[in-house]
């Protein structure tokens, strides 16, 4: 009943949390989404330079929350923005973008990211291939404008080509297309104008022109009459009038140079890239300076942990000591109370000592003392070893191996307080040349110590404290 309870419990806390995850990541997009149409109402007033930031920052924070939709109109705005102040480079890259994202979001929004990779596209061959896809894509999907500008831009594709058949083949069929749409009729009437002119058809061409608004007409609609105009004049042989429609389409291109070279975006787009370096580079201060207080933290922490374990270690060895004390003088009062000679009669208690012995050394080991033997260690000539500090690890052992040097006289007579504590040192690990200084010894009197040593001691201690076969 438990289990099934807390399974409950787990299963309804996991609800709560992935709830809480949908609402966040719902608000998330909502955000985002107030923010494109902020972006946008921007475009609309023709604050195209705080649209283009505000759109930096959403480009900035795309992420996999994002949904490709929104991806897209970010992609796809900015590159409209470019595309409006004559950049075309910047543009086409803002678009191909775009286009890559809009193959993930159905024929709609693939068909109107075509049109938009159409219109900075100078490649002749690329631009019939896309032209084509855009046009088969927005029939399929029922997007009536863009099925319009594709099909009549294929057609004035093949005029620039020459290809004036299949030029006639589509412009044929573009009325029912077409319909009543006032901007797709104008750019028909200005493609078959072209055809007019491309199959010098001039008079009737003349006609058409004549009839346009020149007033609804922006600068690349006026640059394209003027240089109809041109064509018309160079065709019918006036060339006087023809060099007068020049001076008009070099104007108009020197006013289009001078937009593109605008320096307005450029600066847009300097500021933002400096905001988002200096971001960048106060999020990577921030992290080193937050990964530098965590390794430091870990390092107090792992010191803390560390510290406790030793001292929960060293208090676990200590009550183990203890209960061998217990232990031993529990054997060798038997022995007493026996009349047994304590050197034959103390078998029993050499485990006893002999684990002692160990949990002393391990005690010892944990000490800091200890670090300070291993360094003396390394040195083969006792004339480099310092006699003072070799003394300071001697006394190290001693306030460690007190009590147990104690038992080991008691239990074996003969046994001096020198030849325990050379016992104590050997077994915590002192080179023949540390106790020849430690003990003011030569290595030969050590040797000949040992010798008596092991006439006084059980063969198991003496193997246990020396490490040695007797």
């Amino acid at each position: 009943m438990r289990l099934h309870n807390f399974h409950k419990a787990y299963t309804v806390v996991i609800a709560i949390f992935l709830s809480l995850a949908a609402c966040k990541s719902n608000n998330h997009i909502s955000d985002y989404c107030n923010e494109i149409k902020r972006a946008e109402d921007l475009i609309s007033h023709d604050k195209k330079d705080d649209a283009l930031t505000l759109l930096f920052e959403l480009e900035n924070n795309l992420d996999e929350t994002i949904p490709d939709t929104l991806k897209y109109k970010v992609l796809s705005r900015i590159g409209s923005i470019y595309y409006s102040d004559f950049k075309k480079d910047k543009a086409d890259d803002y678009f191909k973008k775009a286009l890559a994202v809009a193959r993930k979001c159905g024929k709609n929004y693939e068909s109107m990211a075509l049109w938009n990779r159409c219109l900075t596209i100078s490649d002749n061959d690329s631009i019939l291939i896309y032209l084509k896809d855009c046009q088969n894509i927005s029939h399929a999907s029922g997007s009536r404008y863009t099925e319009g500008m594709s099909g009549i831009n294929l057609a004035s594709a093949y005029i620039q080509t020459q290809n004036l058949d299949k030029a006639r083949e589509i412009l044929d069929t573009m009325e029912y297309v077409v319909g009543n749409d006032s901007v797709l009729k104008n750019e028909l009437a200005n493609v078959r104008l072209n055809y007019l002119i491309s199959t010098k058809n001039f008079d009737k061409a003349k006609e058409i022109l004549d009839e346009q608004n020149v007033r609804d007409l922006n600068l690349y609609g006026r640059l394209s009459r003027y240089q109809n105009l041109y064509a018309i004049e160079i065709g019918k042989g006036r060339y006087e009038s023809a060099i007068e429609y020049r001076d008009s389409i070099d104007e108009i291109k020197n006013k289009v140079d001078s937009i593109s070279l605008d320096e307005k975006l450029s600066k847009t787009e300097l500021e933002f890239t400096s905001k988002l370096d200096d971001e960048r580079r106060n999020r990577d201060i921030a992290i080193i300076i937050s990964l530098f207080v965590i390794i430091i933290l870990s390092a107090f922490l792992f010191a803390g942990v560390k510290r406790r374990l030793m001292m929960k270690k060293q208090i676990e060895l200590n009550e183990q000591i203890l209960k061998l004390n217990l232990r031993i003088a529990q054997l060798t009062g038997s022995h007493n109370e026996s009349d047994t000679p304590v050197n034959e009669g103390n078998a029993d208690v050499q485990p006893e000592i002999i684990e002692k012995l160990r949990l002393n050394k391990e005690l010892f080991i944990n000490q800091p003392i200890y670090g300070r033997l291993k360094q003396l260690n390394l040195k083969r000539d006792s004339e480099t070893i310092d006699k003072a500090m070799a003394r300071e690890v001697l006394d190290g052992v001693i306030g460690q191996f007190a009590d147990v040097c104690t038992n080991l006289r008691q239990l074996y007579s003969g046994m001096t307080y020198d030849d325990v504590l050379y016992c104590a040192a050997i077994y915590v690990g002192f080179s023949k040349e540390l106790a020849s200084v430690a003990f003011g010894s030569s290595e030969d009197a050590l040797r000949r110590r040992k010798s008596r040593i092991k006439q006084k001691l059980p063969t198991a201690v003496f193997e246990a404290v020396f490490g040695t076969k007797a």
